[in-house]
């Protein structure tokens, strides 16, 4: 077991998404479903702690939740949470990805109260899925607004959730109108895992639309899998694959066919674990990227051995079960440890460990020793899965680690309605608008990243509370797989 990860006290000195355009990088839903909670209805005490300690930081976390869920909405309406804050320069865009995990990390302890947030996530996602603009084989989008918003330059304006012309507000000036395979296959979990907590069809039907879309997006080319999904166009396929996407998928499709006991499912799954498979290097025991085709020219029968990301490495055991990739889990450790003042962790790829000069699509210099906090969560639940000499202790020395993080950044970071007259809209200060809404709750929500850093793919991730790593810390605090 390595032991260079989480250095000892006194000793301190994402994933691939869909690209964003430079613009995008520099810078009422349905009826009520259930009655609305009393103040008093508080998220319940966490339980399967990993660690008693984090007890009042799980807490914390949870609490960070449920003022973003309720940031622009509150009571039983449908909503979706914004991923970042305020300041973010992202307005409020809610990612696909970061509202699936919400809605997982409720389900992580799975409180009369808890679970009715994670519906009305599900149902948000599911009214999205039913009212595209356009599409109407299961998908949805890469990101929505989950409030009010007014673009640069006057740009196009959103109300919410809803358009004005009834139809799911998907950021298309952001660039966030493709589907990525990923992130398809995040929702369609969440929703799985509502349907076995709840047993109420529509969000297994959900699953399934997503897993059959997923399922037509088989990659015609040499290493097989299924392909990164469909640009910003909605239209044009990406021609690479990617290994955690593939990951992801096998989670699925293998959750599916236990839910549906449909034997099709297992087929397809098998479709995702040759690719993964195809990925791993034996000689230097960990798993690339996945393929080529990213950019003009490439060719995505080729693999991609530029960059290696930290989640294809443990989200594999936990997705996959199989301990070829125990050694995958040892090399985040061993090569993708980071120190950035008191919070020690990992990083998000090989790339974000050399890069110098400025953040893609910013003037903010990368930070080599930059701890990218979600991946402090995907670290240690491998770590509990895989279950090893040393492997516990580990896991919650990164989790503790995150709770230092917790304390001492993001504070001053807001979220909500501004003092805008127009509605309480989030527009651009440098405009005449204001992003500045409410103060979110002190040491509750993680941030992305202890400092600035570039992933190596083309966007880089912040010092700004986040709902993705908060998510994160939360099922791995608890010990939830969200494969399984």
């Amino acid at each position: 077991m390595p032991t260079n990860l989480i250095p000892t006290p006194g000793a301190f000195s994402r994933r691939r998404l869909l690209t964003l355009p430079a613009a995008a990088a520099a810078a009422t839903v349905a009826a009520p479903l259930l009655a609305t909670d009393s103040a008093a209805a508080a998220t319940c005490a966490p339980r399967h702690l990993v660690d008693r300690t984090l007890a009042e930081p799980v807490s914390r976390a949870y609490h960070y939740l449920d003022v973003v869920q309720d940031a622009y909405v509150k009571g039983g309406e449908p909503r979706l949470l914004q991923s970042y804050n305020n300041e973010s320069e992202l307005m409020t865009t809610a990612f696909v990805y970061d509202n699936a995990l919400a809605a997982l990390a409720y389900l992580a302890n799975p409180t009369v109260a808890n679970v009715r947030r994670a519906r009305l996530i599900g149902d948000a996602l599911l009214w999205i899925q039913a009212n595209d603009e356009k599409y109407t084989d299961g998908r949805v989008r890469q990101a929505y607004a989950a409030g009010p918003m007014l673009f640069y330059g006057g740009g196009p304006s959103f109300p919410g959730l809803k358009r004005e012309d009834g139809k799911a507000a998907f950021l298309w000036p952001f660039g966030f109108g493709g589907s990525s395979t990923g992130d398809m296959a995040w929702v369609a979990l969440a929703l799985a895992q509502l349907y076995i907590d709840t047993r109420i069809t529509k969000y297994l039907d959900g699953a399934v639309a997503l897993g059959t879309w997923i399922a037509g997006k088989q990659s015609p080319h040499h290493y097989g899998g299924y392909h990164g999904g469909l640009q910003g166009d909605g239209e044009t396929p990406q021609p690479w694959a990617s290994t955690e996407h593939n990951i992801d998928a096998y989670g699925l499709f293998t959750l599916l066919a236990k839910l549906t006991r449909n034997r099709r499912w297992t087929a397809r799954a098998e479709v995702a674990e040759n690719f993964v498979r195809g990925m791993w290097n034996h000689t230097e025991r960990f798993l690339w990227t996945g393929t080529l085709g990213g950019v003009p020219g490439e060719d995505p029968n080729l693999i991609n051995t530029g960059n290696i990301p930290e989640d294809v490495q443990t989200w594999a055991l936990l997705s996959l079960h199989d301990r070829r990739y125990d050694d995958a889990v040892d090399w985040v450790t061993e090569n993708l440890a980071n120190t950035d003042g008191a919070v020690s962790g990992v990083t998000y790829s090989s790339q974000a460990k050399i890069r110098t000069g400025p953040v893609s699509g910013s003037t903010v210099e990368n930070n080599r020793n930059a701890v990218w906090l979600e991946g402090n969560g995907h670290t240690a639940l491998a770590l509990l899965k895989r279950d090893g000499r040393g492997d516990t202790a580990l896991a919650k020395r990164l989790l503790r680690q995150t709770t230092i993080a917790q304390r001492s950044l993001g504070a001053g970071q807001t979220v909500g309605l501004t003092a805008d007259a127009d509605h309480g809209k989030l527009s651009n200060p440098g405009e005449g608008g204001t992003w500045t809404g409410t103060p979110l709750p002190a040491h509750a929500g993680i941030v992305a990243a202890t400092s600035a850093f570039d992933t190596g793919f083309a966007f880089g991730y912040f010092p700004r509370q986040h709902v993705g790593a908060t998510s994160w810390f939360l099922m791995a605090g608890q010990n939830f797989n969200p494969y399984r």
